[in-house]
């Protein structure tokens, strides 16, 4: 039937232009951005399911650079205190020489110089090695350190014992202590080291402000601190050994974030991106049909012109 009111072939072209050319247009932008589900409207369910996958990859990555941070502070401290346990063996040498009768005291207090430069160094060691500009210190105890390894709630959590030599809070520093330092002769084990100078030296006359609370100047104070840093040495040694476990503890969790991560992008991926392959042959199939469509419009426009000429 022909008509010149109502050109049905040309309104069907237009509907198939249309939605080709819609078709179309969504081909090119999932090839273009490499992205198959570009909004909601795309996949509503895969949107979302995409999106969860997403964030929670995103966090376990982050999970990952978090542990290796502190993986890095740990190593820092357990650099730092590795030094400082070989200052307590230099000082324990110096202790067990000062305590041989062959020594008189002034020999005593030349070598008591060298011990109490050792403590010294092994306070300001203590002192200045920190993370982050003192986020955390190594002079300072720390009970609930917290690292935060995936998007769950859970947290790791770490303790730092403080090696300042000073420290006496029990169960809170590496040298055991648990009473503020006193000149005794090292005799006890369990009381703090002091290396500030503010007692008189055994020198005749004796000198001020010669002498620390730990010192080797006589032969008694050298035979017990000896004792005294072999507890010092075993609580360094421990804490060192901690912070070893942890390393361990933070490479396991860094490690199995990264394999879970690649895991839920390969999830993502099969989800959300665009599949080249398919989308070249729908764009292909598209643009034969934009043509073939717009040959048929221009067909459909001419019968049109039939109609009118049989008016003539």
């Amino acid at each position: 039937m022909s008509s010149a009111i109502t050109n049905v072939p040309a309104l069907v072209a237009q509907n198939v232009l249309r939605r080709s050319s819609m078709d179309m247009d969504k081909a090119m932008q999932r090839l273009s951005t490499g992205t198959r589900i570009n909004s909601g409207a795309d996949d509503s369910a895969g949107f979302a399911v995409s999106t969860r996958i997403k964030s929670s990859s995103l966090s376990i990555l982050q999970g990952e650079r978090n542990a290796n941070s502190a993986i890095s502070m740990v190593q820092l401290y357990s650099q730092a205190g590795q030094k400082v346990v070989e200052i307590l063996i230099e000082m324990k040498e110096l202790a067990v020489r000062a305590a041989s009768d062959p020594l008189n005291q002034n020999d005593r207090i030349a070598l008591d110089h060298m011990f109490n430069s050792l403590g010294n160094t092994w306070a300001r060691i203590a002192a200045e090695t920190n993370w982050n500009s003192g986020v955390t210190r190594m002079n300072t105890f720390n009970n609930s350190f917290a690292v935060r390894l995936d998007d769950s709630a859970n947290l790791a959590t770490m303790t730092f014992k403080s090696w300042d030599p000073t420290n006496q809070a029990a169960n809170q520093n590496v040298t055991g202590a648990t009473a503020v330092r006193a000149d005794d002769n090292n005799a006890r084990t369990d009381w703090a080291w002091g290396f500030e100078r503010t007692l008189n030296n055994l020198e005749t006359p004796p000198k001020a402000f010669g002498k620390s609370h730990s010192h080797i100047q006589t032969k008694a104070a050298s035979v017990n601190a000896a004792a005294k840093l072999d507890v010092t040495i075993r609580g360094a040694v421990a804490e060192l050994g901690l912070y070893g476990a942890y390393v361990n503890r933070l490479e396991i969790a860094s490690l199995n974030a990264r394999e879970g991560a690649a895991i839920l992008s390969q999830s993502y991926d099969k989800i959300a991106n665009t599949d080249y392959a398919k989308e070249t042959i729908e764009l292909t199939r598209n643009q034969i049909i934009t043509k073939a469509a717009t040959a048929i419009l221009a067909q459909a426009n001419q019968q049109a012109s039939a109609v009118i000429a049989l008016l003539k």
